[in-house]
C-alpha cells in the first residue's frame, strides 16, 4: 500500500483513556516511525486511539473541509470570500486542476486506519487489565469503521487494508464498495458488543455502544442505496435505529425539549449528543494559534466565522454610502469570513417555509444584530444615526435580515437597515453574497478576542438523526410509511415549541406540525433533514446517498445548476494518490474526473 504519507506519524497520548473513552483534553506527545512493538504497550495502544480522535480536529470545523462538504448542495451557495469555488459551481475543468482538494482528508483517514490496524494487530499483547484492553480494541474497531465509512461514502471504491503496514509500497488498488461496507458492518457490530453503554464521567463523548449502533444503522442505510445493496439493508437500518430509540434511557440519550437549545453553548455534552470532536485551548496540542494573533491556521475550528456575513460593513445610509457602521465587530458576532451562505431560495421557500409553527428556522439562523458603536459599547449609549433616527447601543436592532418582503411602513418605522431575500418579487434592499442570515449553530462567545478561533466541542452525531435514519429506512421499505411518519412527528412535535407560547398556541402548533404516511417521500425526508440538520456537515452526503444531488441542485440552486452532473455524487480521488501508484495496474480515478 502506498498512501501519500509513508512516515506513519502518530499523535500519541500518555493518558489512561479507554476504561471509559477518550479524555476530553488530550495530553498528546508526537512520535514518528512507530515500531509495531509499541502497540504492545498500554501507552502505545491508548495513544494510538487518542491520536485518531485528535486527527478529526483537522477536518470538521476547518475552512476547506467546511466548504468541500457543504458547498454545491441545495442548502448553500458561495459567500463573497468563498474558497474552492469550483465546488459551488461544479466547474469540472477547475475541479480537475484542483484534484488534490481532498488529499488531506484522504491521507488522514488512511493514516488513522493504519493506526487502528496496529492497535488491533498488536494491542492484544499489551500488559494492561483485560477490561481496559477490551475497551481499547473496541474503540479501534469503531474508529477504523468510522474512517472507512467516510471514505467509501465520499469516494466509492477505496483500498481496503485491515493489516498494519510498516513498509513503503508503490502498488495499491481499489476495493469494491460492497467489501468495504461489509468490513465496516463487521467492525461496528463487534465494537458495539464491547463498548460501554455510557461514557464515564468526565470523558466527554467518545464512542459508546450507542455511537457504534448509530453508525451501524447509517451504514446499512447507505449500503441499501448503493450498488452493493443486500436484501434487508433498510430493515436492518430501521431496526437498529428503532432499538436505539426504544432503549434510549439505557444509553443516556434523549432529545432536548426545545430545538434552539440543542446548540446553545454548554450543551455540547447533552443527552442529545452522541459524539463530539473535542477541542482544547492548549497551544501545543490543540493545533491553535496564540489568542489575539489573528493567525491563519488551517487546523483551527473557525466554524463560528465561515457562515458569517459582512455585518460590520453595513453603514447608516445603506444601500447608499456614508454614515457610521451600525454594528462593529465584537466577540459575540466575530469575524465575518463570508465563505458560505444559505441558499435562500431553498431555505425560505421550501425547507423552512413553515416558520409560524416551527422553531427550527429561528434556532438555526441569526437574523438580527444589535447596535454597537465599539466592541465594548455600553448598553444604552448612543449608536449610529440613520435617516430614520439614532440607534441605542445594545437596545435597538441595527440590522434585520427579514425572511420576507417588508411593507414600506415597516421600513419607515425601523431605524436600522432591513434586508430581504434576494429572490422574492418586490424585494428592495436584497440579500447579497456579503449580507445574509448567519448560521448560528457554531457560535462561540467565550473567546478571549473577537477574532479568535472557537474551542467549542464540535457536535458530530446527535440523537435527532436516529429518528431521521429510521424514517428514511422505513420509506425505503425497511418498515411502513406510517412508521416513518411516527419518527418524523417526534421531531416536529419538539419543533412546535416556541418562546412565550400559551398552552393553546403550543397545542395548535403541535397539531399543525403533524404529518401523515401520505407525506412520506424521500424529497420530504430530505427537506426534514434540512430543517433539523441544516449546516451540520451532512448535506452533500445526504444528497449523494439518496441520488438526489443533481435533481435538487438543478431545482433550487442556480449557482450549480448548469455544472452539476451525476458523477459529482462521488468526489475525485486525489491526484497525489494516483501518481504514487507506479507498480502494477494504474490507480483509477472516479468517472467524470479523468
Amino acid at each position: 500500500m502506498r498512501i501519500k504519507i509513508i512516515n506513519y506519524s502518530l499523535v500519541l497520548a500518555l493518558i489512561s483513556v479507554i476504561a471509559a473513552g477518550c479524555s476530553k483534553v488530550l495530553d498528546e506527545q508526537p512520535r514518528a516511525g512507530i515500531d509495531p512493538s509499541y502497540f504492545r504497550t498500554p501507552e502505545g495502544i491508548q495513544g494510538g486511539i487518542a491520536g485518531i480522535y485528535s486527527s478529526f480536529r483537522g477536518h470538521w470545523g476547518t475552512q476547506i473541509f467546511t466548504q468541500l462538504f457543504n458547498a454545491g448542495s441545495d442548502e448553500f451557495q458561495k459567500g463573497a470570500a468563498a474558497d474552492v469555488q469550483h465546488w459551488y459551481t461544479f466547474n469540472n475543468a477547475q475541479i480537475r486542476t484542483e484534484a488534490n482538494n481532498y488529499a488531506g482528508f484522504w491521507n488522514s483517514m488512511f493514516i488513522n486506519i493504519n493506526t487502528a490496524n496496529g492497535v488491533l494487530e498488536y494491542g492484544a499483547a499489551a500488559n494492561m487489565p483485560e477490561a481496559t484492553k477490551t475497551q481499547v480494541l473496541a474503540q479501534a474497531k469503531f474508529l477504523r469503521a468510522f474512517c472507512y465509512f467516510y471514505l467509501v461514502t465520499t469516494f466509492g471504491d477505496v483500498p481496503l487494508h485491515i493489516d498494519f503496514n510498516t513498509e513503503e509500497s508503490t502498488a495499491d488498488s481499489r476495493t469494491p464498495e460492497g467489501e468495504v461496507y461489509a468490513q465496516i458492518i463487521k467492525d461496528l457490530t463487534e465494537a458495539a458488543q464491547d463498548l460501554p453503554s455510557l461514557p464515564a464521567p468526565g470523558t466527554g463523548k467518545p464512542a459508546t455502544k450507542a455511537t457504534a449502533l448509530f453508525l451501524l444503522s447509517k451504514t446499512y442505510l447507505w449500503r441499501g442505496w448503493s450498488s452493493a445493496a443486500q436484501s434487508g439493508d433498510f430493515n436492518s437500518a430501521y431496526t437498529i435505529a428503532k432499538d436505539l430509540i426504544d432503549n434510549k434511557a439505557q444509553y443516556g440519550l434523549d432529545l432536548m425539549p426545545y430545538f434552539p437549545s440543542v446548540f446553545e453553548e454548554g450543551n455540547e455534552y447533552s443527552p442529545e449528543v452522541l459524539m463530539v470532536i473535542d477541542r482544547t485551548k492548549d497551544l501545543k496540542f490543540g493545533q491553535n494559534s496564540n489568542p489575539g494573533t489573528f493567525a491563519s491556521n488551517p487546523q483551527e475550528n473557525k466554524s463560528n466565522f465561515f457562515f458569517r456575513p459582512n455585518y460590520p460593513a453595513i453603514n447608516a445610509n445603506y444601500p447608499a454610502g456614508g454614515g457610521a457602521n451600525l454594528t462593529v465587530r465584537d466577540v459575540n458576532n466575530g469575524r465575518p469570513f463570508q465563505r458560505i451562505r444559505p441558499n435562500t431560495r431553498y431555505v425560505i421557500d421550501v425547507a423552512f417555509a413553515n416558520r409560524e409553527t416551527d422553531s427550527r428556522y429561528d434556532g438555526t439562523f441569526q437574523t438580527v444584530w444589535l447596535s454597537n458603536s465599539s466592541p465594548m459599547s455600553a448598553v444604552g449609549s448612543p449608536g449610529a444615526t440613520t435617516p430614520r433616527g439614532q440607534l441605542i447601543n445594545g437596545v435597538d436592532t441595527s440590522i434585520w435580515m427579514a425572511d420576507r418582503v417588508v411593507t414600506s411602513q415597516e421600513r419607515a418605522n425601523f431605524k436600522g437597515v432591513i434586508f430581504e431575500p434576494e429572490h422574492l418579487p418586490g424585494a428592495t434592499v436584497r440579500y447579497t453574497a456579503s449580507y445574509y442570515p448567519n448560521l448560528r449553530k457554531w457560535d462561540d462567545s467565550t473567546r478571549a478576542d473577537m477574532n479568535d478561533y472557537s474551542d467549542r466541542p464540535f457536535i458530530l452525531f446527535r440523537f435527532a438523526e436516529v429518528y431521521l435514519i429510521a424514517a428514511e429506512a422505513a420509506i425505503q421499505g425497511g418498515a411502513t410509511p406510517q412508521d416513518a411518519a411516527a419518527m418524523i412527528n417526534v421531531l416536529r412535535t419538539r419543533a412546535a415549541l416556541k418562546p412565550n407560547q400559551t398552552p393553546a398556541e403550543y397545542n395548535a402548533a403541535v397539531a399543525a406540525q403533524q404529518v401523515s404516511a401520505a407525506d412520506m417521500t424521500i424529497d420530504f425526508l430530505l427537506d426534514e433533514r434540512s430543517r433539523e440538520l441544516f449546516g451540520e456537515y451532512t448535506r452533500w452526503w445526504d444528497l449523494a446517498r439518496t441520488r438526489r444531488l443533481v435533481q435538487r441542485v438543478k431545482a433550487y440552486n442556480p449557482e450549480g445548476a448548469d455544472g452539476v452532473q451525476e458523477h459529482h455524487r462521488l468526489r475525485p480521488i486525489p491526484q497525489e494518490q494516483i501518481d504514487l501508484v507506479t507498480e502494477g495496474p494504474a490507480f483509477p480515478q472516479n468517472p467524470g474526473y479523468e
